[in-house]
């Protein structure tokens, strides 16, 4: 695989050390360099590009949150729009389709759907769907913390609540957000990031259990249930736990989430088609508190937030990532992405 080019998105401010999005570049061999800043932004601690568009989008991880959309010009980035959004946006999808821009706000519990034009800007406000409930954890789960948006093969939109313990599936017809269905999970995980697995299954990595969710699609995504569990780490996970990130790799034979606290990322085999999954590996991170990761083919780019670094791997027949290489110093990296 030849050269390839990422952007990262950081923390700011009193957040992190960060100045806003940067853009990266893999080289040949793996190594990363040619760190440059795109633009500055507050916060855009997670980023999205348009499936059609040379178009990145970004939240605003602050009190009074927002999104913006940037159109790519080279190694740059050129603000083309602007929303506001609930509070500490943390995470963003755009829809296969290119229509919709998904957003999930951690502070106010709140989903949200801005409506894109043919170019890729805003075409409109937002359709906002609430959110509700809590859980045991009080300290963190004391009312609905939405944390991530995806899309599942029939369109459905799947977020997770972190502080509700709930999948909320939702349809957007006519521009609106329309609740589809709701799964509960078990009391106290506090469900943050998923994955739609090639065999139709759904990894759902719970923050505050140290464990994987399987759940099964029962009429469409509309609904779902739980059919297994397994840990997020093949060893302790230490306490806290604090799971971040899962993704799939090499076609869905595995699956890949890191952990913050004991600074590792974790190697699952998919089993039964994605029905179980069985932890092999548990490697560090090569930084302080990873978060995102992004699994391309052979490579492997963790984010590791703390420290300030992103860290390479190489992925082996075994599943297992193996160091590559020397870490890139980059400001309270959050999220990776290509370009």
């Amino acid at each position: 695989m030849g050269e390839r080019a990422f952007w990262v998105g950081t923390y700011t401010g009193g957040a992190g050390d960060g100045a806003g999005i940067y853009r990266m570049t893999r080289r040949t061999g793996g190594a990363l360099e040619a760190l440059e800043l795109a633009a500055e932004a507050v916060s855009p601690s997670y980023v999205a590009v348009h499936p059609g568009r040379d178009v990145l989008y970004a939240v605003r991880e602050e009190d009074e949150g927002g999104v913006a959309a940037y159109e790519a010009t080279g190694a740059g980035l050129r603000e083309i729009g602007r929303r506001g959004a609930g509070a500490l946006p943390c995470h963003l999808s755009v829809a296969p389709d290119g229509a919709h821009l998904v957003v999930a706000d951690y502070g106010s519990g709140t989903v949200r759907a801005y409506p894109l034009d043919g170019g890729g800007g805003f075409a409109g406000g937002a359709d906002v769907a609430e959110g509700h409930g809590g859980g045991p954890r009080t300290g963190r789960q004391e009312g609905p913390h939405a944390h991530m948006t995806a899309h599942a093969p029939d369109g459905t939109v799947l977020t997770t609540d972190l502080g509700a313990d709930l999948v909320r599936s939702f349809r957007i017809e006519d521009g609106a957000l329309r609740l589809a269905g709701e799964t509960r999970l078990p009391a106290g995980y506090g469900a943050r990031h998923l994955v739609v697995h090639p065999g139709g299954y759904v990894h759902v990595l719970t923050e505050l259990a140290a464990a994987v969710l399987v759940l099964r699609p029962v009429h469409g995504y509309a609904a779902l249930e739980v059919v297994a569990e397994s840990p997020a780490t093949a060893g302790p996970a230490g306490d806290p736990a604090q799971g971040a990130a899962i993704k799939l790799g090499d076609g869905g034979r595995f699956v890949y989430t890191s952990m913050r606290g004991t600074d590792v990322v974790t190697a699952h085999r998919v089993r039964d088609g994605g029905a179980a999954l069985e932890p092999v590996a548990d490697v560090p991170s090569g930084g302080h508190w990873p978060r995102d990761l992004h699994v391309d083919g052979e490579w492997m780019h963790v984010a590791n937030e703390r420290s300030g670094t992103i860290t390479t791997f190489r992925i082996g027949g075994n599943g297992v990532p193996e160091p590559a290489g020397a870490a890139l110093s980059v400001p309270s990296p959050v999220c990776v992405v290509p370009a």
